[in-house]
């Protein structure tokens, strides 16, 4: 078993050396051209972790339980359109320990978990992808590695699975893979990467009704404009930020894309809330000091902890890596920081659902203070590979590193805190 840390710094001395083969190629191709060291460390990765599932997945590592309130928070204003507000932790900060509570996730809420087939109807290995529902979860069904065929949404409340669409494919770009998708109640949308012949990258940007029908190219994005990091839906808008930073939007019925003002240097979290930090090697040691709503145009400064690093706000919570152990505290300032013993566990960059972290093989719930363990027979586990924080986690249902169903957890589905 290893913490976060540790494979990190393994990964890091893994990659040093990583040889150029095909596993490498193909890992590379699921994030290709943001950058080669970021196609590297992802690819250095999936070699320590792939496990059979045609998912990386994450192995176990001992948590510790909830927290006590301790130090200060103070915020200097209301956040509006036009208003700046500032979250500062005190230089006293000094949070405790606490004793572990945990319990497992379907005993502890019991409508949340839920056993799923692990291949589709042809066969072909399912990837889930979100939380629509508390009841539905959006899957990709590969008919080969990393070789998105079809998106399907399976129900728990009926145990049935649908279509949305096929995926199309384009057999004048060479290299063409899905990449990341997103969702909101009525539509799906997603980019997919390719190279044309004279190798330059493109980044097409695809659009369908939930509800099912045949997807539509919304635009392609060639060359410079081609390095998306992540995408969003805003009602009649697909919005994707760019890894060198800025935000844009375009009309699903439209053909001119638009950069939002005031998005330079931002990415992306979910709409519409962006951060001033990538989802790149380089920025993963970079404490977030700015969250802006690009649709209100208020803007949030944000100041680590001292001794905190990787501090990360979402709308409602923060958190960051301290000496012992994860630090959080509440955006708003209503609650000071508190040392959480939670060793934060998977890719998760933001606060999931603005409630959740991950906790390798758990998820603590920021809202009341209690860690879900997943349990289940294995030593691995998944977690959905939407562009903003995956609100489902799934292992094995039977022994193995590729079982025949999936044991789920919908986060969507978890009780409101009381």
């Amino acid at each position: 078993m290893r913490t976060e840390d540790e494979l990190v710094t393994a990964l890091r001395e893994g990659v040093k050396g990583a040889p150029e083969s095909d596993l490498l190629a193909g890992v590379t191709r699921l994030r290709k051209r943001r950058a080669r060291r970021r196609a590297q460390f992802l690819a250095a990765a999936a070699v320590v972790a792939v496990a059979g599932t045609g998912t990386a997945v994450i192995r176990g590592a001992a948590v510790d339980g909830p927290p006590q309130p301790q130090g200060s928070v103070t915020a200097s204003a209301e956040v509006s359109a036009t208003v700046t507000a500032t979250v500062t932790a005190s230089a006293t900060t000094s949070p405790e320990s606490v004793r572990r509570q945990d319990a497992v996730a379907g005993e502890l809420w019991p409508d949340a978990v839920f056993t799923m087939p692990a291949e589709n109807s042809d066969g072909w290995r399912y990837r889930p992808i979100t939380a629509i529902s508390p009841t539905e979860v959006l899957l990709s069904a590969e008919s080969s590695f990393e070789k998105a065929g079809k998106f399907e949404v399976y129900d728990s409340a009926t145990g049935t699975a649908r279509v949305v669409a096929e995926v199309p494919e384009d057999d004048r770009l060479k290299r063409y893979i899905t990449q990341s998708v997103t969702v909101d109640g009525e539509n799906l949308a997603w980019y997919a990467y390719g190279e044309q012949a004279d190798g330059t990258q493109i980044r097409d940007i695809w659009t369908v009704p939930l509800a099912g029908g045949d997807p539509r190219l919304v635009t392609s994005r060639v060359g410079e404009d081609a390095d998306l990091d992540a995408i969003a839906l805003d009602g009649d808008h697909v919005v994707w930020s760019e890894v060198d930073g800025g935000v844009w939007r375009h009309p699903l019925g439209g053909s001119t894309p638009e950069k939002i003002p005031g998005s330079d240097g931002l990415h992306l979290i979910k709409w519409p809330w962006a951060s001033d930090v990538a989802d790149l090697p380089g920025d993963m040691e970079r404490s977030q000091t700015r969250l802006v709503n690009l649709e209100d145009g208020s803007n949030v400064s944000v100041q680590a902890p001292p001794g905190v690093e990787r501090l990360r706000c979402g709308p409602v919570w923060c958190f960051g890596r301290g000496s012992d152990g994860t630090v959080v505290t509440r955006v708003d300032g209503s609650q000071p920081p508190r040392r959480i013993q939670v060793s934060s566990g998977g890719p998760a960059r933001y606060p999931i659902l603005d409630r959740f972290l991950p906790a390798s093989m758990a998820v603590y719930d920021l809202a009341t203070g209690k860690l879900a363990a997943f349990g289940g027979t294995g030593t691995w586990y998944g977690m959905g590979v939407s562009s903003e924080p995956s609100a489902i986690y799934y292992w094995g249902a039977t022994k193995g590193d590729k079982p025949d169903k999936f044991r789920v957890l919908n986060l969507a589905a978890v009780p409101p805190a009381q």
